[in-house]
């Protein structure tokens, strides 16, 4: 998993991505500007920075458990049938985004999760 831009949104002016990470959101003081229209976004809701923590705090302990991730696979039954599906795979695959309502417009946040290194199976 990369440390860099782990969240993107598109601007809601012009549809430009803007990428920001979530480790540095605490320590920005400015607002985060489009490149390409320079339209600012502060972020400084309460409830979206705690929100954007906790995903930080995720975003971290993935990277802290990347040894072991490398071993774990989530188990699906479907019928008499068992699907183990390793978490590195999970990670590559799920597209998770927070959905929000700012100025009454909606604005999808993507949580951007690199791969994990490549690692022992899972026995799949």
């Amino acid at each position: 998993m990369q440390k860099g831009n782990l969240l993107q949104f598109n601007c809601k002016e012009c549809g430009q991505s803007i990428a920001f990470s979530v480790f540095e959101l605490e320590k920005r003081e400015a607002p985060l500007s489009c490149p390409k229209c320079n339209h600012k976004y502060a972020l400084q809701d309460a409830v979206l920075k705690r929100q954007l923590k906790l995903f930080a705090d995720l975003c971290q302990q993935l990277l802290t458990s990347e040894e072991i991730l490398g071993h774990t696979a989530i188990g699906i039954d479907i019928g008499e049938h068992h699907v183990k599906i390793p978490y590195k795979l999970l990670l590559t695959r799920l597209n998770s985004t927070l959905d929000l309502l700012i100025d009454g417009e909606p604005l999808s946040i993507k949580f951007l999760i690199e791969p994990l290194k490549e690692g022992p199976s899972c026995g799949v």
